[in-house]
């Protein structure tokens, strides 16, 4: 971004000046750190703003130049749509065309016009991704007048994770959807449906047992090997995601298929995925925890965010740490080995194999025999948790949500012999274990935050008193942590009670025996 010098010097004067307001100094800093040439992230780390509010403000000075400092100018969505704190009490005339929400203030008036209203409703009846029948659901519902706390029960989400896409919405606008708004309804169900559906194994029922595991373990093979070669590993975190992905569904693979190769033929393979998958797994659970910090930041004042920046500082740095690990790791003579090897024992179609099983002798059992008694065998796994559910310990639903992710990769791989009806029973897997995933989550980052908190009050007897953080939103995020953690687990039996209930017994009962 170019700025001309008599502009730059007013924003370093702007940047450096005591009477002008923080957010007047923070957004000529943004500005000037932009026109140095620093990417966004780089920007919004600087100045302690999401990525999405740094881009925001850059937009902001581009059409509307230095007028954006003039006493009283309001930026667009901002308003007409924002929310407003006010400290009179309910009855305040001047406040008689609002609504309370969580303790703010925010115009009763429709988010959207007729027109927009309309649009959406017809992207939300197309066949798209979960994320954005979430996100439109939640402007349509605060469209027709809901609370935070209803929205967020409704999708799924945390009241401060559903007041963010508010947010998002009264800064963007309709722009939010403009991955969508360019296609029409039609063109968008037709792209979803094509893209939808995942690539399989190609598994055939009369395929042998070891035949099929390698088919399985070529195409997440194949996968690990793309992943790792994308040259935006490190810059999206899809991408480590992705990776990571590959090597769990292999080494699910394995265990699935550990009576077809010989144990000490796959032994060396197994320990270098599992290896892989931990070097990536502390990238990816950085990237997730760093994620969420930022989203939930970018919805408080400046000086609430404050107290997360170190936080989110320290978390940056170890990742850029992991990161470096994971990326000395694939340029290794370890990888190189290790794919060279693995990839040439899985074109190896007679290596390492055990014999196949046999109905009688002579006779041996196809993956289409094989494959119905496995994925109950992963079913059974999960109703051994049954008689221990209702004391369950956060530990055993831990293990409790592993076995659901074994069931979900068990069908996955064997989609191809189960038929299409197996997709609907993956999809009430999948929403069990990520229930208790979100479980897990919010656990993790309670202890990781508990623990910083405590490092920071301690360390912070060395500053001057003045220049001291504020730790109450840490502490606060922590409380909704808490809040959700606690409503997920004990609601979690109305869950159980669907996955274990006679409809999908019999979902299960028409998969396996492809009826």
């Amino acid at each position: 971004m170019t700025i001309p010098d008599d502009q730059r010097r007013q924003l370093q004067d702007i940047a450096q000046s005591a009477t002008a307001d923080a957010d007047a100094r923070r957004n000529a800093r943004l500005l000037l750190l932009y026109a140095d040439g620093n990417q966004t992230r780089d920007v919004a780390r600087e100045v302690g703003l999401s990525e999405s509010r740094a881009r925001f403000w850059r937009k902001i000075y581009e059409r509307h130049g230095m007028q954006m400092f003039k006493k009283g100018f309001v930026p667009e969505r901002r308003a007409t749509a924002g929310a407003t704190k006010v400290g009179s009490s309910e009855n305040d005339p001047s406040v008689n065309d609002t609504v309370r929400d969580s303790g703010k203030i925010r115009h009763s008036g429709p988010l959207l016009t007729e027109e927009e209203a309309h649009r959406l409703r017809q992207l939300c009846d197309g066949a798209i991704g979960e994320g954005h029948q979430k996100r439109i659901h939640l402007i349509l519902s605060y469209n027709a007048g809901k609370s935070t706390n209803e929205i967020a029960r409704e999708i799924g989400l945390s009241p401060s994770r559903t007041r963010f896409w508010r947010k998002v919405f009264e800064r963007e606008g309709m722009q939010m959807f403009t991955g969508l708004l360019e296609r029409s309804p039609r063109e968008e169900t037709g792209k979803m449906k094509k893209s939808s559906k995942k690539r399989t194994p190609g598994l055939q029922p009369e395929d042998s047992f070891a035949g099929a595991a390698r088919k399985v373990l070529r195409m997440y093979y194949r996968e690990m090997l793309k992943q790792g070669e994308s040259a935006q590993l490190g810059h999206d975190p899809e991408v480590v995601h992705g990776m990571r992905v590959a090597t769990r569904r292999m080494r699910s693979a394995f265990d699935v298929f550990h009576d077809a190769f010989i144990p000490k033929a796959v032994k060396g393979h197994r320990r270098s995925l599992r290896r892989a998958g931990k070097i990536l797994g502390r990238v990816r659970d950085l990237d997730v925890l760093i994620m969420h910090m930022r989203e939930y930041a970018a919805t408080l004042t400046e000086d609430d965010a404050a107290a997360f920046l170190p936080l989110i500082r320290e978390w940056e740095a170890q990742r850029e740490k992991a990161l470096n690990a994971l990326q000395t790791y694939l340029q290794s003579t370890e990888y190189h080995s290790f794919t060279t090897v693995f990839g040439a024992f899985l074109d190896a179609e007679d290596e390492g194999i055990a014999p196949d099983p046999i109905v009688i002798e002579g006779v041996p059992r196809k993956i289409g025999q094989i494959a119905p008694v496995l994925v109950l065998q992963r079913y059974m796994d999960i109703m051994a948790f049954d008689a221990q559910l209702e004391r369950a310990t956060l530990d055993q639903l831990h293990l409790l949500r592993i076995q659901f992710k074994k069931m979900r990769y068990t069908l996955e791989f064997f989609i191809d012999v189960l038929g299409d009806q197996a997709r609907a029973a993956i999809r009430e897997v999948t929403d069990a274990q990520d229930y208790l995933g979100k479980m897990q989550d919010d656990q993790t980052a309670m202890e990781l935050i508990t623990a910083f908190t405590h490092e920071l009050d301690a360390g912070q007897s060395m500053r001057p008193l003045s220049e001291r953080l504020n730790t109450a939103p840490l502490l606060t995020y922590l409380a909704e942590r808490q809040s959700r953690k606690h409503h997920l687990l004990t609601s979690f039996g109305d869950t159980w009670a669907g996955f274990t209930g006679e409809l999908f017994r019999r979902r299960m009962l028409r998969t396996l025996l492809h009826v």
